[in-house]
């Protein structure tokens, strides 16, 4: 077992995200002067307090995932200087930031693959890969994302479709594939055996592939404006989803903790940039999630600043307010639980997460 894929670069991807988001909630509520109480790395119970600074008292928690922040006066408006007894801009500024640094670390991510190098098509004969299933015959052999295969025993490839069909009547059968990886022939052949039954969406040999692929990497200056338009065109893309599943034309498919962790340490072995970009992926979908108004997520309470706004000033009771919240958190757990409920069943059955 590998234990970078399988648990140290999921437990880093969800930790980061988790962090930077309760870091936007923490700048943004230091930078409106309303004093924080605590900034716990992980989630309670808390194991060990690392110090004070100001007022910000900074602890280790038990549950070694995300984060979270305790501003004075969270939920009680009649608290001095607290989050609650601020006026609505403050207040929604404050919880604006989670998504708003989840959508900027996404940015970030993104400038930083086009500035490292994204592949482009290259050009020629051959077959580029560009996913390569874990355990499948093409990761047992050693091919890696990035590959381009030449020839396939004596076929030399001219077209995609030539190792489609040499592969599908091989089936069963070993082969062998003459690689070509960062631009010069490995000295030794892969061989492997494609699959007669293989797995739903992974083909005979475990890879998707398509024409020939070149990195190309772009300067700073290009990159950041890639980088921005990137997580546009993929925040668009969520908002289009959401109203179409909302309209009923289009089936939700979620993935809980278990699913999102498996997700990860599978695309963590195809390589840093394929991971860079699945963090940023879910970075963006982060912050869609949180601006739902749906309580307890950041939106539930823009939702009510908004109505307070048109009701002249009139806030909704906090006591009101609390238990809203408190039976969201209850329905948001219990829905999470029962989500990772399926994650764990399909995981041990050895079925995908998520439909490839």
């Amino acid at each position: 077992m590998n234990i970078v894929n399988t648990i140290i670069a999921p437990a880093f991807v969800i930790s980061l995200l988790m962090f930077v988001h309760e870091l936007g909630h923490f700048i943004a509520a230091k930078l409106s002067d309303i004093p924080v109480e605590e900034f716990g790395f992980g989630l309670p119970p808390r194991l060990l307090t690392l110090g004070r600074l100001g007022e910000t008292e900074y602890t280790i928690n038990a549950i070694p995932f995300g984060a979270f922040v305790r501003p004075l006066g969270e939920d009680d408006p009649s608290q001095p200087g607290g989050f609650a007894s601020r006026g609505k801009l403050v207040r929604a500024s404050v919880l604006a930031a989670g998504p708003a640094m989840n959508f900027f670390l996404a940015i970030a991510l993104f400038a930083a693959m086009f500035a490292i190098g994204v592949p482009a098509p290259a050009g020629g004969a051959g077959a580029g890969v560009y996913w390569v299933e874990p355990d499948s015959p093409a990761a047992q052999a050693g091919l890696q994302v990035g590959d381009t295969i030449l020839q396939v025993d004596d076929l030399v490839l001219q077209e995609i479709n030539d190792l489609r069909e040499y592969v599908a009547r091989k089936a069963g059968e070993e082969i062998t594939l003459i690689v070509k990886r960062k631009g010069e022939v490995l000295p030794t052949p892969l061989r492997l055996t494609p699959r007669v039954n293989p797995p739903e969406g992974q083909g005979a040999m475990g890879i998707r592939y398509g024409p020939p692929l070149t990195k190309i990497s772009y300067p700073w200056w290009q990159a950041i404006p890639l980088g921005v338009r990137h997580a546009f065109t993929l925040l668009g893309a969520m908002f289009v989803v959401l109203v179409e599943i909302l309209r009923g034309v289009m089936a939700p498919e979620v993935a809980g903790p278990i699913g999102i962790a498996q997700i990860a340490g599978e695309v963590a072995k195809s390589g840093l940039l394929n991971l860079m970009e699945f963090t940023g992926l879910l970075s963006v979908n982060l912050a869609v999630v949180n601006l739902l108004p749906f309580p307890p997520l950041d939106g539930s309470r823009l939702i009510l600043i908004v109505l307070e706004l048109l009701r002249g000033g009139k806030r909704v009771d906090p006591e009101k307010e609390r238990l809203v919240q408190v039976i969201g958190m209850a329905v948001l757990v219990s829905l999470m639980l029962l989500i990772s409920y399926f994650d764990l069943l399909r995981l041990l059955s050895g079925q995908p997460i998520l439909p490839r």
